[in-house]
């Protein structure tokens, strides 16, 4: 688990802690005038200090903190983590998180997030901290939330936020998608699991805070137009669950994965799980533009992006496919990775590969993107082969993420004829 102590570097939108050059040009063109005020301000402060004019040093005027000028509207809206803990206090035992969370609820206050599609503010956490009973916190927060939360790199994102509210950030929206969660560590990521990898908060950049662009709400982009969310609403996906499924039946006349995975879902659902069936069948011109869109998301700089888009023209080709999108954006490589990245968002691709764009088992009806949430402490699940498969995810270990859990994946690997490809989070294929 993420061990307890962090390291901190404040940049603001006016300049860098240290640089002088950001806080002092004006001073310097008053040069002389400025040193003889503030010559005369500190005699005036002494005089008032010895008549009792001004507070004491331990008043309000002199413990509260300076006021600090808010980031500018144009700074791109990120969380920058850190794993030092600037306003809750230091967990004393890192096995009893309580007093942290009861902290940053009260803290928190009014203020709402959007954490993973689930809505929290400070009275909802108080109430997850002082829940009475024998259960783990852990536990706690996970069966609250229904996410497959990391408990003490949550606390880690609880304390940033409340360390950039006084910048400006708690008079915004503030989203963390689900992807974001995984990556950044706030919620289990694959690597946690099944590569023995934690994913530690703080080590993966900066988290950005934007609300995502629902497909719902975009025009089809246009034959020509620059890479971006509205890329979405072309060669699109089945929306609706039963038309999904019936897509998946009929590709493959006599298959019998559509009915299993049917069944799968409606078991899950009557036990209470969320279940989230996000893709099916898929055209090769919508994965083209997944994968697209997340190579140019990870690109780290200039000639890293330049060469993606190299490797994107020539699949475009070797592939034959028309799909009328323009990579580059006019404003510069940086444009062109952050248009990329709610492109990315927007079609909630968390993992892609070029043999899996080339070739993918949902372009012939073998795959789907399947996500279970909030699984009972208790599942019990039927077999199209007779088998009965009992679990116990009552434990605090337990992901209670269909897509987190081993031995439930293990287990309908075998008896449903399904493979889990564990690095892609949402993604089962058909095996028989």
């Amino acid at each position: 688990m993420a061990c307890l102590t962090k390291g901190f570097v404040l940049s603001l939108s006016r300049g860098k802690p240290g640089d002088g050059r950001a806080w002092s040009a004006s001073a310097k063109r008053r040069g002389g005038v400025a040193i003889a005020m503030a010559m005369a301000m500190a005699m005036a402060m002494a005089v008032a200090l010895a008549l009792g004019l001004l507070a004491s040093a331990g008043s309000p005027a002199f413990g509260e903190p300076p006021s600090v000028e808010p980031p500018s509207v144009e700074s791109p809206r990120v969380l920058r983590p850190d794993r030092r803990f600037d306003v809750i206090p230091a967990p004393v035992d890192p096995e009893n998180l309580a007093p942290s969370l009861g902290f940053a609820g009260r803290r928190l206050g009014d203020w709402s997030i959007q954490l993973a599609g689930v809505q929290f503010d400070g009275p909802r956490l108080e109430a997850l901290a002082q829940a009475p009973g024998p259960d783990p916190l852990e536990v706690r927060v996970r069966e609250g939330f229904g996410r497959p939360v990391d408990l003490q790199d949550f606390i880690f994102f609880l304390d940033d936020l409340l360390r950039d509210g006084p910048l400006g950030l708690r008079d915004a929206e503030v989203w963390v998608t689900p992807s974001r969660a995984r990556r950044a560590g706030i919620l289990l990521h694959p690597d946690d699991i099944f590569k023995g990898r934690p994913r530690r908060y703080g080590d993966h950049g900066s988290i950005p805070l934007d609300p995502p662009q629902p497909q719902v709400d975009l025009a089809p982009a246009r034959d020509g137009d620059l890479l971006g969310s509205a890329w979405a609403m072309r060669y699109r996906n089945p929306s609706q669950e039963e038309q999904a499924l019936s897509a998946l039946a009929g590709i493959r006349v006599g298959a019998s994965f559509a009915s299993r995975i049917r069944g799968l879902i409606d078991q899950l659902r009557a036990q209470g799980a969320q279940v989230y069936l996000n893709s099916t069948v898929r055209s090769r011109e919508r994965g083209y533009l997944m994968w697209g869109a997340f190579v140019l998301s990870q690109a780290a700089d200039e000639q890293d992006l330049l060469a993606g888009i190299g490797v994107l023209e020539r699949a475009r080709g070797e592939w034959e496919l028309a799909v009328p999108i323009q990579w580059q954006h006019p404003g510069g490589w940086q444009a062109t990775r952050e248009a990329a990245r709610a492109m990315a968002e927007t079609y909630e691709v968390v993992y892609a590969t070029e043999a899996g764009a080339r070739a993918s088992d949902h372009y012939t009806g073998r795959a789907v993107d399947l996500v279970v949430l909030a699984l009972p402490r208790q599942l019990a699940l039927l077999a199209p082969n007779g088998e009965i498969g009992r679990f116990d995810l009552s434990p605090p270990r337990a992901a209670r993420d269909l897509s987190l859990s081993p031995e439930v994946i293990e287990w309908l690997e075998e008896n449903f004829d399904l493979t889990k490809l564990r690095s892609d989070y949402p993604h089962w294929s058909d095996a028989e």
